[in-house]
């Protein structure tokens, strides 16, 4: 009897502190990026974020605002984490593991038989490239670009994917899935002709990002959970849900 108390005893000990560790916590998110954030809580890396903190208890509070506001609010600890981010951001932070990636492409329209082999070929053209892209695809990007005076990195990737469909520039550098997702909504939308064929070229290799926490007890809770999640197939269940609801996204 007296081993069975101990034992529900140390069993609710257990589940106290469990829930004790437990918190909610405020996670920034980039502005409308679909598929993989959408303001209404949903998008593949919101539901990873949430599923990978979720197996140590925690609740996750989506914080919608653009970068450079983000990291503002990260240094003044007044949220406890930042998704989609590198280590060369420059922000002091307690890192994760990769958790995602975007492969980003340089999308240019097939009618204009643009040849785009290398960084080079983009010199003498009309870029428009996603925040902080020069910083993002590595030394030689930025390099290539700081002398084209056509270059210019905005933060609304629709835009982006309009201005390429309706001809006002000749390149658009941003993620495969992203440009698809913009695409299709435009075309939706009546805003673009679905007849007008487009290339994607191959400059980049896949691009991992992680997310950013100011404790370091968080950033090994969603560690451990992010592994536990890909072990038993959340993780590939999560891409599924927006294959179906959309198309194929890269991981």
């Amino acid at each position: 009897m007296a081993l069975r108390i101990v034992t529900g005893w140390l069993c609710a000990l257990l589940l106290w502190s469990n829930a004790a560790a437990a918190r909610e916590l405020k996670i920034i998110f980039s502005s409308y990026t679909p598929p993989y954030v959408f303001e209404n809580g949903e998008g593949i890396v919101i539901d990873i974020v949430k599923a990978a903190l979720g197996s140590s208890g925690h609740t996750v509070i989506p914080v919608y605002v653009p970068i450079g506001r983000g990291f503002e609010m990260f240094a003044e600890k007044r949220v406890d984490g930042t998704a989609i981010i590198r280590e060369n951001s420059g922000l002091t932070a307690n890192y994760s593991a990769d958790f995602m990636q975007y492969h980003n492409f340089a999308f240019a329209l097939k009618e204009r038989n643009q040849q785009v082999r290398g960084l080079e070929d983009l010199k003498d053209k009309s870029v428009v490239a996603f925040q902080n892209a020069s910083k993002y695809l590595g030394g030689a990007f930025g390099t290539a670009m700081a002398g084209n005076p056509h270059y210019k990195e905005i933060a609304n990737q629709e835009t982006q994917v309009l201005m390429l469909m309706l001809g006002r520039i000749d390149v658009a550098l941003m993620d495969e899935s992203i440009f698809r997702f913009y695409r299709e909504k435009l075309v939706a939308e009546g805003k673009v002709n679905p007849t007008i064929e487009y290339q994607a070229f191959n400059l980049f290799e896949p691009t991992p990002y992680k997310t950013a926490f100011v404790d370091p007890t968080v950033r090994d809770d969603f560690d451990r959970g992010l592994a536990a999640i890909r072990r038993d197939g959340t993780y590939d269940a999560i891409y599924r849900r927006y294959v179906e609801r959309y198309f194929e996204v890269k991981r």
